[in-house]
């Protein structure tokens, strides 16, 4: 019955079942992980090394078979029911677990398109799960197509290609799953669907056929890629299936079979189960739940148990369910007495509030439980429930013992986190009751958490060797939750002693607190607690540094846009600004932000508002950060981290991975795409150059010099897209508005430098009301007195020189309020002129009134007037006014210096206004 390809290995299994050991030319020594997988199954024959080569084991299939099935069944045996094939339920790795196909192989057929299709159940994994392999013995091609299986993954092998697809949701053990692989060699195209949808598409050139002249399932080239689980439906065409055939496939309408390879053809098994089951029932969604059940405990013990194993105490409020409990008590444990189940506890207290019954789990009310006759009637005295066979009724919490039961609609996967395992089949466990009061914890792969007299082990059950012990004095006695264990072997990189490592219920997107419940990871370290032990809040460090960091060097990234120097980003925020003509100074308050990258951190579970993801002062200090310093301020003053400082990590970027050598849900965010910004207030007054040329309709900016002072700019640098700079104050301020900065940048310099340019614009309304008006009134003033009569010569003078001193003093008041400049300043270049002018005016009287005394030559004295008498007045002597009038009059060459004074100081204001604010504003 040997097929004949491979007769050495035929000849060696003879060999075994006579009990003979031969000689060949292979060694055939039995490894001792074979021999403890063998042990593990319960089996002690020898067996051959597991380094055979893949056609010495394929070919060579015991001609036994084990079971009470007949060697060649023919898989399709009614349209109603559909054969299912179990792999190593167990899960110990066996060779001899196998499925041969017995169809027609015919080399010559060579696929170019193709589909693969399966139904499969995981048990559990090992390296990963092969369900189906195609090869071809002549050529030496073993892998002509494959299908693998991981929990994150999947992996179709088309004509030893091997192409990764990742899926979004992880498989889970003990579920059906469908799956298709399509290739389509016109577009060279993959596709994979999960449940009938396409879950993931790649385009690739295979380049070649598919042939082969062997199909197995549940085996590859390594024990340790062999499959554990229910297999069925496996069918093979060489043509791309569309769609909506696959869809009608795994919802279990149609049941297609593969014209390459028949999933109704004939297998050859080995070690395998057989049983049938309706096609529907495949896509039933099972509404069974799962109980495990626990005797008399304390109410701490049973408010645990619940909840550290991912449900809650029962709480019924129909006299149906209070009967379905102890009816499912007497089914599971027939042969326990009924003392231990006579009453359950339940998840309801009003200890906080008399009467208000919550749920223990979240302190939220509590629906109305199906309260016995007569209950609650504890008052204070008893705060918590239990359910008894005709009713809920209130008790006292301490000191009853009562006996728990959880209810889940599935079996319970955990997660065992801290062990820096990076398979997640090693990580992955599901949870069992195989006794009352009992649990186990079986992995995905070949690890157990099981209880071992008083004790609690992690075991490697094909290697039969324990890896680390729960500590005796862990809560509760119990796993579920982060424990300390003592590892007595080296776990990946894990050296012996104590670690603290975690086992959970909670999903992936979850945080467990220490006593194994969940909450959303983004509570965690959120200031404020959420888990019921509080110890979210704790262990909140958020950074993670290198074993070299340095703390006084600056980061340098690996990236070839930034070999030269690391981007630092200036983010400044002006709060106010006060500006002191007199000093040249500018005082501002305004706060700096400065971001950067540091690829010699990695940061642990980021939120997405970064203000919560503020790094503590201890951590701040020991951290490198980038220094500037202001230029053009009196002293040495730059940037400082004191404890007015904070520093924010910013989360630009998901994830890159999850650290699985941490006792938590801890993400790692890569330094090298998340940045550090760290901020402080400053107050501090700037040295301004101020030119007052055009004082008081001057324009001036004052500048904050910024040099980047930690390193050259070799290393460091100002990021110049990024950077800005906003004021956030009134634009008007006592003399100036303000406009917004402007930021200049200097490159010719050994350091990286910048300035910030804040434009001020001088407000004139003051200088216009105090300086120009009344001095332009008083030259006006001054002025008029040319227009009082000539012989009042004291009068036009007093007013005159009183005009001056004013414009002298205003002019001295003016000069002080301003800084002390070599230069002119259009402020007294205009009050010098106003000053000037009086001077003429009164040189103009002077002139004046010389020219009334004066003989002018060719007149004869007689032609002078007569001199003026001054005569009292009386308002009835009209002749009185007119002799009056008559000695006032003035002779022509007085007025002609009048109205020339006039005149030429009217020119001479309007040239010097034409000239003088022209200049200003031209």
């Amino acid at each position: 019955m040997c097929r004949g390809r491979v007769p050495y290995f035929c000849d060696v299994w003879r060999s075994q079942q006579d009990g003979v050991q031969q000689s060949g030319p292979k060694s055939f020594q039995e490894t001792p992980v074979a021999a403890a997988a063998a042990a593990a199954a319960g089996d002690s024959s020898p067996r051959p090394s597991l380094e055979l080569s893949l056609d010495q084991f394929v070919f060579s299939l015991p001609v036994l078979t084990i079971g009470s099935y007949s060697q060649y069944p023919d898989l399709h045996q009614g349209a109603e029911s559909i054969q299912v094939l179990e792999f190593q339920k167990d899960g110990v790795a066996s060779w001899w677990t196998v499925a041969e196909y017995q169809g027609k192989l015919d080399r010559s057929w060579k696929m170019d398109s193709l589909t693969l299709c399966a139904r499969f159940k995981i048990f559990f994994l090992h390296s990963r799960g092969t369900f189906f392999m195609l090869g071809d013995s002549v050529d030496n091609l073993h892998f002509q197509l494959k299908g693998e299986l991981w929990l994150d993954r999947v992996r179709p092998v088309i004509a030893h290609r091997w192409q990764f697809q990742v899926i979004k949701d992880r498989l889970r053990a003990y579920r059906w799953y469908h799956i298709c692989f399509t290739y389509d060699h016109l577009k060279h195209l993959y596709n994979t669907y999960i449940d009938g949808e396409l879950v993931y598409e790649l385009t690739y050139n295979v380049g070649r056929p598919v042939y082969g002249d062997y199909a197995v399932l549940g085996q590859s080239d390594d024990v340790y890629k062999s499959f554990s689980g229910n297999l069925s439906q496996v069918n093979v065409w060489d043509y791309v299936l569309s769609g909506e055939t696959i869809a009608a496939m795994a919802a279990c309408e149609t049941d297609p079979q593969g014209n390459y390879v028949s999933w109704e053809g004939r297998w050859k098994l080995s070690n395998l189960t057989v049983y049938q089951v309706p096609l529907q029932s495949f896509c039933q969604k099972t509404t069974d739940s799962v109980y495990f059940w626990f005797p008399r405990t304390p109410k701490a013990l049973a408010f645990y148990l619940c909840e550290a194993l991912g449900t809650h105490l029962p709480l019924p409020t129909t006299m149906d369910e209070v009967h379905d409990y102890f009816h499912l008590s007497d089914q599971a444990w027939p042969d326990e007495p009924t003392s231990w189940r006579d009453n359950l506890w339940t998840s309801i207290t009003d200890a906080q509030d008399e009467g208000a019954w919550i749920t223990h789990y979240d302190n939220e009310l509590a629906p109305t439980p199906v309260w016995k006759d007569g209950e609650p009637n504890g008052i204070f005295f008893e705060n918590c429930a239990m359910i008894e066979p005709i009713g809920v009724a209130d008790i006292d919490c301490l000191t009853n013992r009562r006996c728990v039961v959880c209810e889940f609609p599935k079996l319970q996967i955990f997660s065992f986190l801290g062990t820096c395992e990076l398979e997640l089949r090693n990580v992955y466990f599901t949870a069992y009751q195989e006794e009352l009061g009992g649990l186990i914890f079986k992995g995905y792969g070949e690890y157990h958490i099981r209880k071992q007299g008083e004790e609690w082990l992690w075991v490697n059950v094909v290697k039969n060797k324990t890896l680390a012990r729960l500590d005796v004095n862990a809560p509760h006695g119990m796993p579920m939750g982060r424990r300390v264990w003592h590892l007595e072997t080296t776990v990946c990189s894990q050296t012996e002693g104590a670690r603290t490592l975690v086992l959970t219920p909670c999903p992936y997107n979850s945080y467990t607190c220490d006593d194994a419940t969940c909450i959303p990871l983004e509570y965690r370290c959120d200031l404020k607690y959420d888990c019921l032990d509080r110890s979210d809040e704790s262990n909140c460090d958020i950074i993670n540094k290198a074993e070299d960091y340095k703390n006084d060097l600056p980061p340098r990234l690996s990236d070839e846009k930034y070999a030269l120097s690391l981007p630092v980003i200036v983010k400044m925020g002006i709060e106010s600004v006060t500006v002191y003509t007199t000093q040249m100074t500018m005082h501002l308050s305004y706060e700096i932000q400065m971001t950067w990258f540091d690829n010699r951190l990695t940061f642990l579970n980021l939120k997405t508002n970064n203000s919560l993801n503020k790094v503590p002062f201890t951590s701040m200090m020991e951290l490198w950060s980038p220094t500037v310093g202001f230029i053009n301020t009196e002293g040495h003053q730059h940037t400082t981290v004191d404890v007015e400082t904070s520093l924010y990590l910013q989360r630009l970027q998901p994830p890159s991975e999850r650290d699985r050598s941490s006792p938590g849900e801890v993400e790692l965010f890569p330094g090298e795409e998340n940045p550090l910004t760290i901020s402080r207030k400053y107050s501090t007054t700037f040295v301004c150059d101020f030119n007052l040329v055009l004082y008081p309709f001057d324009e001036q900016y004052c500048d904050m010099h910024l040099r980047m002072i930690s390193a050259s700019k070799s290393y460091l640098r100002f990021e110049e897209e990024a950077t800005s700079a906003v004021y956030g104050g009134s634009e008007l301020l006592l003399e100036y508005q303000l406009k917004q900065p402007e930021i200049l940048y200097d490159v010719g310099q050994e350091y990286s430098e910048m300035r910030v340019r804040i434009p001020l614009q001088r407000r004139a309304g003051y200088a216009i009301l105090n300086i120009y008006t009344p001095s332009l009134i008083l030259l006006v003033i001054s002025y008029v007195s040319l227009f009082f009569r000539p012989h009042i010569f004291e009068v036009r003078v007093m007013t005159t020189l009183t005009s001056l001193l004013v414009m002298a003093t205003l002019f001295t008041q003016v000069s002080a309020s301003l800084p002390k400049t070599s230069y002119f300043k259009m402020v007294d270049v205009w009050l010098l002129f106003c000053i000037v002018m009086s001077f003429l005016i009164i040189i103009f009287h002077a002139i004046i009134d010389n020219s009334l005394g004066d003989a002018i030559p060719g007149l004869a004295p007689s032609s002078f007037p007569a001199p003026v008498q001054v005569l009292p007045l009386s308002p009835g002597s009209s002749s009185s006014t007119k002799n009056y009038q008559s000695h006032a009059r003035i002779n022509s060459f007085t007025r002609r210096l009048i109205n020339i004074s006039r005149l030429s100081l009217m020119v001479l204001v309007f040239l010097f206004n034409l000239i003088y604010w022209s200049y200003i504003f031209g």
